[in-house]
């Protein structure tokens, strides 16, 4: 019982990235047809979203201290954005894998709870009481932000069609979702590109944070090719801006594929030139979940621009996505296992 409480009262916000990483590679199994390894996941992400909600529930009712100290981290305040996108990823999952859009439904209502729940608390009291400089408090982390708001328009834009009286507000809002978080990954990744010049920077801060720079980017592109995609089904003035979205689509998916080799560069000088040693912590889930986006986002955007030897890409990258997953599975495991092991350790 007293591992319960502590595992409640200590809870790192970060944890949902799992959420979020096992659910988006459900999805992109299902799209290139590894279909039994899609819903093998899908449970796992029911189950592991199962267990962390009702957790972060009992925080907010029982530790809100300890929560509310956490929102007033501007290191971590912005991680709680992985709530959202946790939520909205499942959704995504009910209808791409489970076809069950009703239920997507719920989970994107609960998303935009969530979303401007997060959204009002974080960055009000990040403007109000963050009173550290730029380059001690800002990582890639941040960068959630993006990734939540843009898993919002993710889901909106996948539902649209299926809300046949307000199909076109629906699309209209997931358009608007999609701006946001636009302009919010445009601003995050000017003082990220400033902070990593300009600033020195500790091999053990670089990875995995830095790896939701291509994150964020790669679901901002899933968003805009989903909503491409579903434009011309709904039809009315949303044609106008086809064109634009599909310009500004390819624009992000171009630079989320250029940060590819620029972070292994990164990754390589930490871990072969650095020599730091790997140690499990629940950010590493934003190595994992960029690969999935990745591998997801090509594919919708080659059905999007009708470019079909791009899709090429996700038939490779999604082993890549497969293999870091597991990697950092076993991890998380061995860390779990390591952590109850200590607490049962008889006193000296």
């Amino acid at each position: 019982m007293c591992v319960i409480k502590d595992s409640v009262k200590t809870l790192h916000p970060a944890y949902f990235a799992m959420v979020m990483s096992t659910g988006i590679i459900s999805i992109a199994s299902k799209l290139l047809g590894f279909t039994d390894i899609a819903w093998a996941l899908f449970y796992l992400t029911i189950v592991a979203y199962a267990i962390l909600l009702p957790f972060q529930t009992l925080r907010v009712l029982l530790y809100w201290e300890n929560l509310y100290k956490d929102l007033c981290n501007p290191k971590l305040s912005l991680v709680f954005f992985t709530t959202v996108a946790a939520t909205n990823v499942l959704g995504a999952q009910c209808i791409t894998i489970a076809n069950q859009p009703e239920i997507a439904k719920i989970f994107w209502f609960f998303g935009i709870f969530l979303w401007v729940a997060v959204s009002l608390f974080s960055f009000s009291i990040l403007f109000i009481k963050c009173e550290e400089g730029l380059e001690s408090v800002i990582h890639g982390g941040w960068l959630i932000a993006t990734v939540g708001t843009q898993s919002v328009a993710v889901l909106g834009a996948t539902l649209a069609p299926s809300f046949t009286s307000c199909d076109r507000f629906v699309l209209f809002s997931s358009i608007v979702w999609w701006m946001i978080g636009a302009f919010l990954y445009m601003i995050l990744i000017t003082l990220l590109f400033y902070r990593l010049v300009f600033f020195k920077l500790a091999p053990e801060a670089l990875i995995p944070p830095y790896w939701i720079n291509m994150g964020a980017i790669a679901i901002t592109t899933l968003a805009g090719s989903i909503i491409c995609l579903n434009i011309p089904k709904i039809g009315g003035s949303y044609t106008d801006f086809l064109t634009f979205i599909k310009g500004f689509t390819l624009f992000f998916w171009s630079f989320g594929t250029w940060w590819i080799p620029l972070l292994i560069i990164l990754g390589i000088w930490k871990f072969i030139i650095r020599k730091a040693s790997f140690k499990y912590t629940p950010l590493d889930w934003g190595m994992v979940f960029p690969l999935g986006m990745y591998t997801t986002c090509t594919y919708k955007l080659s059905q999007a621009l009708q470019l079909p030897f791009v899709a090429n890409i996700s038939k490779y990258f999604i082993y890549l996505a497969y293999a870091a997953w597991v990697f950092i599975f076993i991890g998380m495991i061995t860390a779990i296992l390591q952590s109850f092991g200590k607490k049962d350790a008889p006193a000296a």
